[in-house]
């Protein structure tokens, strides 16, 4: 009994450099003309996603840009933890946005992203679905109550709660960075906002000139487990109902590796659920899905399921 448990912790902690990862294309690192955007429904998500490619493009020469769609203002678990509430306000989930808006400035300064490459939007948490289906609706904040953009940081304060909006300010911020790549989510992430912001750049996209590199990040679904055990040597590879997809993947060097974690370590107020973050996506390479036609697969899929974030 005690040589197979042996064997399976040696398996799962140093698993071969082989298998199921060699079935996919390398992704080459960002060159030095290259002007990355990553677009993150909820501040982290940039670093989750892809930190690791974001920091070895830095080192490389090209420049990064990160959009942050919403503030993350309506995470109920982070509202009473930060403020020892089991019943938060609208001032409490207000309060926790500007939370996340400063550890998203500090995330960027020590990832080297300056002050002008990085645009917050300020749009509803929990509510880029229901713009989408509503289009010509104002949407109320689940958290802060609010149906404009409350934060003074933002590119746009005290714009109104609807697409058009939103819309507006992600063709801006396109149309000052003109990328030449494009790392989303993918529209089959299981977070409503996350396949959402999909859809979304797909649409601000088709409304300007830009035709950048796509690449897609996946963080929300049953089949990735949030990982209890911390395994950077584990490949990172994509569920088992998604492995015939178009996927590459990003190898992230020890170095890189213990960047991404500090990046990561700065969104206190996401603890201790960054921590199996992670676990989850802190590991020997990042991965990327690679879209034949935008956001084609967003039918062909189960529809989004809610995810406590």
């Amino acid at each position: 009994m005690w040589i197979l448990v042996t064997l399976l912790a040696t398996v799962m902690l140093h698993p071969a450099h082989g298998g199921p990862l060699s079935h996919y294309p390398h992704l080459e690192s960002a060159r030095p003309h290259d002007r990355v955007l990553i677009v993150a429904p909820h501040i982290d998500d940039e670093s989750i996603g892809a930190g690791g490619y974001a920091i070895d493009a830095i080192a490389d020469g090209a420049e990064v840009y990160v959009v942050f769609m919403t503030a993350g203002d309506c995470n109920r678990f982070s509202a009473r933890l930060m403020y020892k509430t089991l019943d938060p306000t609208a001032a409490t989930y207000l309060s926790v946005g500007r939370a996340r808006i400063t550890e998203a400035q500090q995330a960027m300064q020590l990832l080297g992203v300056p002050r002008e490459h990085y645009f917050i939007l300020g749009y509803p948490d929990r509510g880029l679905r229901t713009m989408l289906e509503h289009p010509a609706a104002v949407v109320r904040s689940r958290g802060t109550h609010f149906e404009t953009v409350p934060y003074g940081d933002a590119l746009s304060p005290g714009s109104e709660y609807n697409l058009e909006s939103l819309l507006s300010d992600l063709r801006h911020v396109i149309r000052t960075v003109n990328p030449t790549q494009v790392i989303a989510p993918v529209p089959f992430d299981q977070h409503p906002d996350h396949a959402a912001t999909a859809e979304l750049v797909d649409r601000a996209l088709a409304g300007t000139s830009c035709h950048p590199q796509r690449l897609g990040y996946l963080i929300h679904t049953s089949r990735i487990p949030t990982a209890l055990v911390n395994t950077p040597a584990r490949a990172l590879l994509p569920p088992l109902r998604m492995r015939t997809y178009s996927w590459e993947t990003y190898t992230l060097s020890p170095a890189v590796q213990q960047k991404k974690t500090k990046l990561l370590m700065v969104y206190r107020s996401q603890r201790p659920y960054v921590f199996l973050l992670r676990n989850a996506f802190v590991r020997r390479n990042e991965l990327f899905f690679i879209p034949q036609e935008p956001a084609t697969l967003a039918t062909t899929l189960p529809p989004a399921a809610p995810v406590s974030r």
